[in-house]
């Protein structure tokens, strides 16, 4: 049996720790053994017990890659569990503190992306950055293809690269009744046309589109409701945007939410505006997995995620009026059945967390190069190692 411990320094509930969530939801516990270790209070403690999944609380690190005191901390932590393999997320001190505590195996799981500055594609410093990418770690995921190219124009070598597209866990359906329900608990008619963007309602995620867009798509078109799930910084500046744009009466802000399954199963249309940190946005793999297309930003690896005319749309970076344009296009019903056959299909292919879980795995067998693994699991490397030694990825 594979030993893994899993870190990260979230306390909140993320992006990250609901990736991880999903992925040790699905995997082979009878060829790994997990424990994850987090910050002390970190709100994905009860989630990880609730799947089965053994944690250890740490008094470091919280909200923090790098907190030198806690080198020391979790090192001691990782000396007496001694797990083969070290997965990081976003924590560089982590990746110090498994050095210093010898894990044969250290891999850091890169989960976003920021725009590069200068000094970072200077050719000293690539150098600088290679090599301590060598000396702190084994493999680096990146959980998108841009995160890898991204990687690579600051001086990471492609071979360390492992893109692992995020998957997220499948949402439930509602019954018609339940779905009739919903809706009339936000006052939202029977024939109108939700669109819904489920994003931090922070600067990046660029909100303001979203609802300029609304805008322009009233002014053709009033049987439109427009959701937009999620808390934070820029509420009631958007609030006040959409008193200023005159649509309030039309945008229905939810806050923040442990559960997203209800408005996604009344949402028409998935909208991602993103223009900032975007990788593979788990809203858009979620919606996808109840048929929903998707109009998205240009921005980050959005468009690898949603295929032109495939499962829905992108528009270019903060132009509202082609985010209009494409959303209203959607109202064809033939078009909208075929993108929402897509979407679906998108998700079954790739989008999952089944397959990011097998993906994640199969990575890890490699790296161990151990025999104890069970039959079927081994059967599941075998066919896989071909194509990740022909994609340089061991």
């Amino acid at each position: 049996m594979i030993k893994v411990a899993e870190i990260i320094s979230d306390r909140n509930i993320g992006g990250a720790g609901v990736l991880l969530v999903n992925r040790l939801k699905n995997s082979d516990r009878n060829t790994f053994k997990t424990v994850v270790i987090l910050p002390r209070g970190s709100e994905l403690k009860a989630r990880f017990e609730h799947i089965g999944i053994s944690t250890v609380e740490i008094d470091a690190f919280a909200d923090r890659s790098f907190d030198a005191k806690g080198i020391l901390v979790l090192s001691s932590t990782l000396k007496k569990l001694k797990p083969d393999i070290v997965n990081t997320h976003a924590c560089l001190g982590a990746r110090v503190a498994a050095r210093i505590a010898k894990i044969p195996i250290l891999i850091h799981t890169k989960h976003c992306i920021y725009p590069i500055k200068r000094i970072w594609t200077v050719p000293a410093i690539k150098f600088v950055n290679r090599a301590l990418d060598e000396f702190l770690g084994d493999k680096t995921i990146a959980v998108a293809s841009v995160v890898k190219k991204q990687l690579v124009a600051t001086g990471i070598a492609p071979s360390r690269i492992r893109v692992i597209i995020n998957g997220a866990e499948a949402l439930r359906h509602l019954e018609k009744s339940e779905r009739e329900e919903v809706r009339n608990s936000l006052g939202i008619a029977k024939d109108d046309v939700v669109v819904t963007i489920c994003a931090r309602l922070e600067k990046c995620k660029d909100h303001e589109t979203f609802l300029r867009a609304a805008a322009y798509i009233l002014q053709e078109n009033k049987k439109y409701r427009f959701l937009i799930i999620g808390g934070g910084t820029l509420e009631n500046d958007l609030k006040a945007k959409a008193i200023k744009y005159d649509i309030e009466k039309n945008v229905i802000f939810t806050g923040k939410v442990d559960d997203v399954a209800p408005y996604m199963n009344i949402t028409d249309v998935n909208v991602n505006c993103s223009v900032g940190t975007e990788t593979s946005s788990l809203a858009l793999s979620e919606g996808m997995s109840l048929g929903i297309p998707a109009v998205v930003s240009d921005y980050g690896g959005n468009p690898y995620m949603v295929r032109n005319g495939v499962n829905g749309y992108v528009f270019p970076k903060r132009n509202a009026r082609a985010l209009a344009d494409r959303i209203l296009k959607l109202s064809k019903r033939e078009l909208y059945e075929r993108l929402s056959n897509g979407a679906l299909k998108r998700f079954e292919e790739e989008l999952n967390s089944v397959r990011m879980t097998k993906d994640t795995e199969i990575l890890y067998a490699l790296l161990a190069d151990r025999k104890d693994h069970s039959e079927s699991f081994c059967r599941s490397v075998s066919a896989a190692e071909r194509s990740l030694r022909a994609s340089n990825v061991i």
